[in-house]
């Protein structure tokens, strides 16, 4: 019986190490994120983020605070990186400082790629790519948003979506930013998916008025299989239309 409890031991201590490492590894690695848009508007304390990705589920790299504003980790998406930003920016740390804490060795920041905005006057969304990310990645800053990207085809991605944001300040913060995760797909978007653009796509909106987040999101999208970018267009104007009437 003795030799028998001391296995059983073993295997429970193996069993918590087996756990502790899966997740570990699901939530730094199993988002591959590729562009995202994150933004807010300080007339009507919106906040938003899209993003899209050749991946099962994108909807993972983002986290909005409300109130606050937005963050998003992406490449090798960090869990815990996301969960320092957003604790920090629950506490009204300045984006240089929720930066600074989640480029902390512990989090692997050279794999990662950091975004970040808030609706606090006088400030500008700040970006990090890590050095070792793949190609083509990059990003574009306006003043109250920002565009980002990893293994994308080119830089076409992340200049078509800064413009089509930038060029529509008469449509609502939603609108905007499909509008800009649309333009993406349309010069390409993830270059692992072909013509099919993105596997996975989201949308999420505070809506302070509401006190809520509006997500819409598309995945599960099998290779090859309808873009996840125009399924989620249609969704959301869908959603738009019933909202208007």
């Amino acid at each position: 019986m003795k030799t028998l409890n001391i296995i059983t031991n073993q295997e429970s201590r193996m069993m918590k190490i087996f756990c502790s490492l899966f997740l570990i590894v699901f939530f730094s690695l199993n988002t591959y994120a590729t562009w995202s848009i994150i933004a807010v508007d300080r007339k009507t304390g919106e906040i938003g983020i899209v993003g899209a990705s050749c991946t099962f589920d994108v909807s993972g790299i983002a986290s909005i605070v409300p109130g606050k504003g937005a963050i998003v980790v992406q490449a090798a998406s960090s869990y815990f990186a996301r969960m320092k930003g957003v604790s920090l920016m629950e506490k009204n740390m300045t984006p240089e400082q929720i930066l600074t804490a989640m480029r902390s060795d512990e989090f692997d920041p050279e794999n990662q790629q950091y975004g970040l905005v808030v609706l606090e006057e006088n400030t500008v969304p700040l970006v990090y790519s890590g050095n070792i990310i793949a190609d083509w990645n990059g990003e574009k800053i306006g003043d109250d948003f920002a565009v980002l990207g990893n293994i994308l085809v080119g830089e076409k991605v992340v200049a078509k979506a800064y413009e089509a944001f930038n060029s529509n300040r008469d449509k609502s913060l939603a609108e905007r930013l499909m509008l800009a995760l649309k333009a993406g797909e349309e010069v390409g978007g993830d270059k692992r998916c072909g013509t099919q653009f993105a596997r996975s796509a989201f949308i999420s909106i505070y809506k302070p008025e509401k006190g809520a987040i509006l997500k819409l999101a598309i995945q599960g999208i099998e290779d090859g299989g309808n873009p996840a970018v125009t399924l989620l267009n249609q969704q959301f104007e869908y959603w738009r239309q019933k909202e208007e009437n």
